[in-house]
């Protein structure tokens, strides 16, 4: 199996959808959730917009993808996104996704899309931070975002009640 992380195309637009789709069923699956919605809820994500993810980096709103590619199946197994904060006074941060098919976890996959956000960061001028929140039981996660670098900032306990269960959301900021 051969994977390569690739910045987002108007072309990948529809794979990416459909990785989506995939990754977003299995939030919940083994009892760890890591979206904020039920899986049957219709008002939950549904990936990139088709024009943001191409705006330039000084326009509040802004969204940048990388995605694992899986040449063999011609799949996305695996994104990370960066999207800015919608206002102006906000654009020196921005908050980071990620989201890998269950089968493909595990084996250094998010290590790799997670050190290809921060490059872009760290090589766009006028970025200073990166964001993410994380279910703070979702402990391979936070295992991982704390060997990438990012500091715990504060928990909101009882952040989310997904199927009766109360989760708690962790802030986690990275400097660039």
């Amino acid at each position: 199996m051969t994977i390569k992380i690739l910045p987002l195309t108007p072309d990948t637009l529809s794979v990416l959808v459909e990785h989506f789709k995939r990754h977003r069923a299995e939030s919940g699956l083994d009892g760890v959730h890591f979206m904020p919605f039920a899986p049957d809820d219709p008002n939950g994500p549904t990936g990139p917009s088709s024009d943001r993810p191409f705006w330039s980096l000084d326009t509040p709103g802004w969204q940048r993808w990388f995605c694992a590619h899986d040449t063999q199946s011609g799949h996305i197994v695996g994104h990370v996104d960066l999207k800015s904060d919608p206002l102006r006074t906000g654009v020196h941060w921005c908050h980071l996704g990620i989201g890998i098919d269950r089968v493909y976890r595990g084996q250094g996959l998010g290590e790799q899309l997670m050190q290809a956000a921060i490059n872009f960061v760290k090589a766009s001028p006028g970025i200073d931070h990166i964001e993410l929140r994380v279910f703070a039981n979702n402990t391979p996660a936070v295992a991982l975002y704390k060997k990438m670098g990012f500091k715990e900032v504060g928990t909101l306990k009882d952040r989310f009640r997904i199927q009766g269960q109360s989760i708690d959301d962790t802030v986690m900021v990275l400097g660039i």
